[in-house]
C-alpha cells in the first residue's frame, strides 16, 4: 500500500467518525451515515463491494494498476485476473474492518488486545488472541478481527490495522512459506505478551 493510498484509506476512515468540527478543519465531506451502516451489516466479504461505503472508499484510491503482462496468454490473463481479485478482496477486508475502529490511535492491535485493563487481565483473552492467528479464511480472519475490535472499544490504529490485514492477504496467498520469524502470528504474539507484561 502506497503513501497516496494509506492518505486517502485515512480520510475515508476519518470521513465517517471524526466530528463535523474536525472535518472543518482537516477540510473533509462528511460521508453519508449509511455508509457505516452498510458495511457493519455486511457478514461476508463478497457483500461489502456492493455497499455504497465501499464504494466512496475504491474510487477514491490511486489507481494502482496490476502490470499487464507482456505476453498475452490464457495463463497471463488468469493471472493478471485473480490479482486484480485479490486487490479488490483486499480493500474489501480493510473496508469492513475499519468501519469497527472507532478512534484512531497509536496502538496496533495486538499492543492494544495484550494491553492489561483494571482487573489486570489483558483486554482480550489469550485464548481469543489465538484464535485471531489461527483464522484460515478471510472471512474468518474478518470474523475475529471484528470481534477483538468491539472488546477493545475500537481503538486501535487506522493503518496499522489496514497493514495487517494487507501483510496476512499475502502471506495467505504466498505459494511458498514466509521464514516463522517474519510471519505476522509472530509479530502479534511478540507485541500481545509485550504489552501484557
Amino acid at each position: 500500500m502506497n503513501n497516496l493510498s494509506k492518505s486517502r484509506l485515512l480520510r475515508w476512515w476519518e470521513s465517517m467518525f471524526l466530528s463535523p468540527e474536525e472535518l472543518k478543519g482537516k477540510d473533509i465531506r462528511p460521508a453519508p451515515r449509511v455508509y457505516k451502516a452498510q458495511l457493519k451489516r455486511c457478514q461476508e466479504i463478497n457483500a461489502v463491494i456492493f455497499t455504497e461505503g465501499f464504494r466512496a472508499l475504491w474510487f477514491s484510491l490511486p489507481e494502482e494498476k496490476i502490470k499487464e503482462p507482456e505476453e498475452i496468454t490464457n495463463e497471463n490473463k488468469k493471472i493478471h485476473k485473480e490479482a486484480e481479485e485479490r486487490t479488490l478482496k483486499l480493500w474489501a477486508m480493510i473496508a469492513m474492518t475499519l468501519v469497527y475502529v472507532k478512534t484512531n490511535t497509536d496502538a496496533n492491535l495486538a499492543t492494544a488486545a495484550g494491553t492489561r485493563a483494571d482487573n489486570d487481565k489483558s483486554i482480550v483473552c489469550p485464548q481469543r488472541f489465538a484464535q485471531l492467528q489461527a483464522a484460515r479464511t478471510p472471512d474468518e480472519l474478518i470474523m475475529r478481527l471484528r470481534r477483538i475490535l468491539q472488546q477493545l472499544n475500537g481503538q486501535v490504529s487506522v493503518l496499522s490495522l489496514a497493514n495487517d490485514i494487507e501483510t496476512w492477504m499475502k502471506e495467505h496467498h504466498q505459494p511458498r512459506s514466509y521464514r516463522a520469524n517474519k510471519r505476522l502470528t509472530v509479530q502479534w504474539a511478540m507485541d500481545y505478551y509485550k504489552a501484557a507484561k
